[in-house]
């Protein structure tokens, strides 16, 4: 337990610590509402359906609808502290292609498969999520590659009479699979993507709860430098580019069989 702890204190120091010599970029703020239908088996399992409507702000157009995203999902446990499953997620989106202004509709898919440890220190929960997954991306000019996250997070569980409240904290580092790298191309990063996100729980009743939460999502970039006439550069090289979020997410839970019954329930970020 000590060793896992030591790593995963190491990876999150390594992702969250600044680095020298880069530049940072940020977008406008994120919003992203997020339903979700889980069914509840027996144990700690189940089924996980949800719809998201990520929305962008920012633009020359105000708030655009950036894609609809579907994704399901199953987690087995085969005890208190382990479990895995897999996920199959989708989104929907318009996009050009060649440089015309017609629109087309766009398919990407991730299928993915995770393992979960799940502890405590004291009366927090602390969980670390491994996954791999494999984006098969239908957009111009995209390229299908895999993936590895490793998610930290931290939650207690705070009961309120008939209410409970469940503050969390949660960081994950992402990483493309690279098995070879020609010479010609730009050194990558060691972490290609990282989300910190906080948030408040709030389960009204066993069969619904909701959470709202903020995030800053960090995708880490290494392209080509460009300077000016004056040998200064302007852009390219070693860049952050930081997305500003906010999400709410409202779910309803099923039981198998129709009747309540106890259960450890994650948070809404599965």
């Amino acid at each position: 337990m000590f060793r896992l702890l030591r790593l995963s204190a190491l990876i999150l120091l390594l992702a969250v610590h600044p680095a020298l010599a880069q530049r940072r970029t940020v977008n406008g703020l994120g919003l992203r509402p997020n339903l979700q239908a889980e069914y509840a088996l027996h144990g700690d399992d189940y089924v996980l359906v949800g719809i998201s409507t990520p929305l962008s702000t920012g633009g020359y157009q105000g708030l655009n609808l950036d894609r609809l995203g579907l994704n399901a999902g199953y987690e087995h446990f085969w005890n208190a502290r382990w479990s895995a499953g897999a996920t199959l997620g989708a989104d929907a989106y318009t996009a050009t292609r060649n440089g015309g202004d017609v629109l087309y509709l766009f398919l990407d898919a991730r299928p993915e498969l995770f393992g979960r440890h799940w502890n405590t220190i004291g009366s927090f929960n602390f969980r670390q999520r491994l996954g791999v997954e494999y984006q098969v991306l239908g957009g111009p000019g995209s390229q299908n590659r895999a993936l590895t996250s490793l998610r930290l997070d931290l939650d207690r569980l705070i009961p309120l009479g008939r209410l409970a409240l469940r503050p969390r904290l949660a960081y994950e580092a992402r990483a493309y699979l690279r098995l070879q790298r020609d010479e010609t191309q730009e050194k990558e990063r060691v972490i290609d993507f990282g989300t910190l996100r906080a948030e408040l729980g709030v389960r009204v009743s066993p069969r619904f709860d909701f959470t709202p939460w903020v995030a800053s999502q960090t995708t880490y970039l290494n392209t080509i430098p460009q300077f000016d006439a004056n040998n200064n550069q302007i852009s390219g090289g070693r860049t952050n580019v930081v997305t500003p979020v906010v999400g709410l997410d409202l779910r309803l839970t099923l039981f198998r069989g129709g009747t309540v019954f106890e259960r450890r329930q994650l948070p809404t970020q599965h």
